[in-house]
């Protein structure tokens, strides 16, 4: 699996095989009319690293990465990167959240939004596991190493306070984002094959059953895809305290009380202060978000720097140069005070040229 643009501060990525250097030199399939671009925007330990692996397998596809850090950087996905790997079709994870600049950015460069999103119970414990034996580092909220040495109750009751809202915040940004699909971990790792094709199709991919089959393979023989097991339901060994954090924070969302996803925390939740079994979640297909009529920006923000800042400078002293070299204008040269219309325009044009070259944008 391929990175593209990788930078000095995801080298430890490479390194560590996460990115595979070969799949660089893959080419478009002749098939694929135009480049796929697909973000993956994701709930941390929810399935990602495993579901971009899986599409970067498949033909034709390789990693990119959107934004120019990580750490404890809000992982925004940045133009400039989006304008370089335009001409290819790649895949990118990202923990980021939906914004108009986001949706923006989606429309005007054809990238197909997937949100993944997982049950906030079993975040909790993934997250807890995350901080021991991993890294402590988030972008999502601010801990240090000393924090894992806490006691699980008292680790967690700090993650459903302080991250809990992050994943809360992402999920209200993307419920209803147009021409986005949302995907449960559930789903993913219960039917990867079905839900990884139907991720594909949905971006307009070309691909097939066989050939999902055999990146799901690839993918799962890979020590860096990080499926936590796929193990669901882990929440359910959370404090009462804690649960009650988490109704707590969805209750703020009156609005949501009837979506799925909000209503499935719910249950998990009750269920569990209750000290009975969770009721199985259905099954449930990728939830595509229909399209909004809004028109994809046909300039760039770089394009029309350059069109304000020269073109029409530029325009502007040719115009009144122009002028001045006509000797039949308004008032022809020859004539007395012929001269006066051409200083007057040369003047306004290049009064205008001034105002749009330093104009911001």
């Amino acid at each position: 699996m391929g990175a593209v643009g990788l930078r000095p501060q995801f080298a430890d990525r490479r390194a560590s095989g996460e990115v595979d250097v070969a799949s660089k030199r893959r080419r478009q399939p002749k098939s694929q009319a135009r480049p796929v671009h697909v973000l993956i925007a994701c709930m941390p330990k929810s399935g990602s690293t495993f579901l971009a692996d899986v599409i970067s397998q498949c033909p034709g596809f390789r990693r990119a990465i959107l934004t120019p850090s990580a750490g404890r950087r809000e992982q925004e996905i940045d133009e400039q990167l989006l304008r370089k790997h335009g001409k290819v079709s790649y895949v990118a994870q990202h923990h980021v959240r939906n914004s108009e600049w986001t949706s923006e950015m989606c429309r005007t460069y054809g990238v197909t939004p997937i949100v993944l999103v997982r049950s906030l119970q079993d975040v909790v414990v993934s997250l807890r596991d995350h901080m021991r034996r991993e890294s402590a580092v988030f972008p999502q909220f601010f801990a240090e190493a000393h924090h894992a040495n806490l006691d699980d109750s008292a680790l967690e009751a700090m993650l459903a306070r302080l991250a809990l809202p992050w994943y809360l915040n992402f999920y209200m940004s993307w419920r209803e984002a147009p021409g986005a699909m949302m995907v449960n971990y559930e789903d993913l790792t219960a039917s990867p094959v079905e839900v990884i094709r139907d991720i594909l199709g949905f971006s307009g991919a070309n691909t097939t059953t066989a050939g999902v089959e055999e990146a799901v393979a690839k993918a799962k023989a890979k020590e860096t895809s990080r499926l936590n097991v796929g193990v669901s339901g882990r929440g359910a060994s959370l404090q009462p305290e804690t649960i009650q954090i988490i109704l707590d924070l969805i209750d703020i969302y009156p609005e949501a009380a009837a979506d799925p996803y909000i209503v499935n925390v719910r249950t998990q939740a009750l269920a569990a202060l209750a000290g009975t079994p969770a009721p199985p979640r259905p099954a449930r297909r990728p939830q595509v978000i229909a399209n909004a009529s809004t028109p994809r920006r046909w300039l760039s923000k770089k394009d029309k720097r350059f069109l304000v800042h020269w073109v029409a400078p530029v325009a502007l002293v040719i115009l009144g140069m122009s002028y001045w070299a006509w000797p039949y204008d308004l008032i022809p040269d020859h004539s007395a005070y012929g001269y006066v219309d051409d200083a007057t325009v040369m003047l306004v044009s290049s009064f205008l040229a001034g105002v749009f070259r330093y104009k911001k944008i």
